[in-house]
């Protein structure tokens, strides 16, 4: 009976597929989606939470001139022989670096003195409305990257930061926050310490902190996903029973738009951008999309979902994933539990998470996020679990690929993809099962079984498939996976 329904699964899937079998090669798929997979039973998707590093915080407010505030409203490049961190320091832009990205130091420079003493302080506000007079808006940073495709070299590193002009008069200002106007500003730097100006309003689709771009090499442009308000209808009509929902929700969304250089962008207006990420009913009530940071990952673009939990007895925010196929259309992925965890009691990150503003680094087999972690709830939180007002900056990790895995227990759970056609000679797996086993089989699109593998019992990044044939099996041809799982976890697959 098993078979019997399994041949009727598989039949339609091939039918459905076969006329256009997926190229698997070089590049891994992962399986954040179901983009692969045909049909599953017995199997998970879990979602493989980034693990805190030891040293974390690796930035905290140390110096006699530094505010209580230090947090990743920044980024963290690797610039040639260093790694260089620019990050929201009070109510300015403070600078570190370091030579492995854990250790960093905070050069004493001229550019803000205080106190009599040399700072690592690019900027700063005098105050929370009184910017500096060479950057008359300036709010809080967004975030910096070096842009190598850039002709100038005096407009190498680029910066993007909130602006907000707090009594806008006349036409326009920001439908959210009215009585102001809102946006990007824009400015460049030859060695990104010394900065200038290049356009206070690059764009005002965007209103708020907490905005994020990356370079998209297949679109040859700049891609930003920045804050904006959406409330869907439906959610609006399902919450609003809440007491709380009038005074907290606010409906915080992210919008996209597009630049070939960082400075002239497609939408310009507020409230034109389209919307590509909301909270919706599978969201706890009163969920609002704080921010999104997008970078692409082996042909596929990773979200970095910064969730606030906007109600009056939680008021935190976390870090969970989406993931896209065209860097437009994004789904949440799996059952919305954290990647980046809160820490726990007595654990200087307990209640709100921000992301840096630049894609993981890779450090040998290693991906490293940089986050920002603060002791204290999001406002308007009043209750008695409050917390200090401390934020740092730490540092969490994961293995190459695994974003996400599909396992199963002993119950021998199994994965079968689409049609594919397997560009290599060797199909290789990121994959751990030591005390387990994976099994993977070869069925062609009639359901016939062309090759079995030998049991893989480890864990390893990238492992060839042993088959029990003499001979490799010929991959010239679309072909189905049959992939088995006991007490294993698989996180990619790819041939070469």
């Amino acid at each position: 009976m098993k078979v019997a329904a399994f041949a009727v699964v598989f039949f339609c899937a091939a039918s459905m597929f076969a006329a256009e079998p997926i190229f698997v090669g070089s590049q891994r798929q992962l399986f954040l989606d179901d983009y692969l997979i045909a049909s599953s039973k017995g199997v998970t998707r879990r979602i493989g939470q980034a693990r805190k590093h030891p040293a974390n915080p690796v930035i905290w407010p140390s110096e006699s001139w530094e505010d209580k505030m230090s947090t990743i409203y920044g980024s963290v490049i690797r610039d040639g022989d260093k790694y260089r961190m620019w990050y929201k320091s009070g109510m300015g832009v403070g600078y570190a670096e370091g030579v492995d990205g854990i250790s960093w130091t905070k050069p004493a420079m001229d550019l803000t003195v205080i106190d009599g003493q040399r700072t690592n302080i690019l900027w700063k506000k005098k105050a929370k409305r009184s910017p500096p007079a060479e950057f008359p808006f300036f709010y809080e940073l967004f975030g910096v990257h070096r842009d190598d495709r850039e002709a100038d070299p005096a407009r190498r590193y680029k910066m993007g930061f909130l602006d907000i002009e707090w009594e806008h008069k006349g036409d326009g200002g920001d439908p959210f926050h009215p009585g102001q106007r809102r946006g990007m500003g824009v400015a460049a730097s030859l060695d990104g310490i010394h900065w200038k100006l290049i356009n206070n309003w690059a764009t005002e689709a965007v209103c708020d902190g907490a905005t994020h771009w990356m370079f998209d090499p297949a679109r040859g442009k700049y891609v930003l996903y920045g804050r904006t308000r959406r409330m869907p209808a439906n959610v609006v009509t399902a919450w609003s029973k809440y007491e709380w929902f009038k005074n907290w929700y606010s409906g915080r969304a992210v919008a996209r738009i597009e630049s070939a250089d960082f400075v002239n962008w497609d939408y310009t207006r507020p409230d034109t951008a389209p919307v590509v990420m909301t909270a919706d009913l599978r969201d706890k009530p009163g969920t609002e999309i704080y921010s999104m940071k997008v970078f692409p990952y082996e042909g596929i673009y990773i979200g970095l979902v910064q969730v606030f939990h906007a109600t009056p007895d939680d008021a935190t925010l976390d870090v969970q994933l989406a993931v896209s196929r065209d860097g437009v259309h994004f789904e949440r992925v799996g059952d919305r539990s954290p990647f980046i965890a809160l820490g726990g009691v007595g654990s200087w990150d307990r209640f709100n998470h921000s992301l840096a503003n630049n894609e993981p680094i890779a450090v040998g087999d290693e991906l490293r996020f940089y986050y920002g972690g603060r002791c204290y709830r999001h406002d308007p939180y009043k209750g008695d679990d409050a917390g200090p007002s401390h934020a740092g900056i730490g540092l969490a990790t994961i293995q190459r690929d695994r974003f996400v895995a599909m396992e199963s227990s002993w119950n021998a759970g199994q994965v079968v993809t689409k049609p594919l056609m397997i560009r290599g000679s060797s199909l290789h797996l990121n994959a751990a099962s030591r005390f387990g086993e994976i099994t993977v089989e070869l069925l062609d699109l009639d359901g016939n079984s062309i090759a079995k593998s030998k049991a893989f019992q480890q864990d390893s990044l990238d492992a060839v498939v042993d088959w029990k044939q003499e001979t490799k099996p010929k991959l010239a041809m679309p072909v189905v996976l049959r992939i088995t799982l006991k007490n294993a976890q698989l996180f990619a697959v790819w041939s070469t």
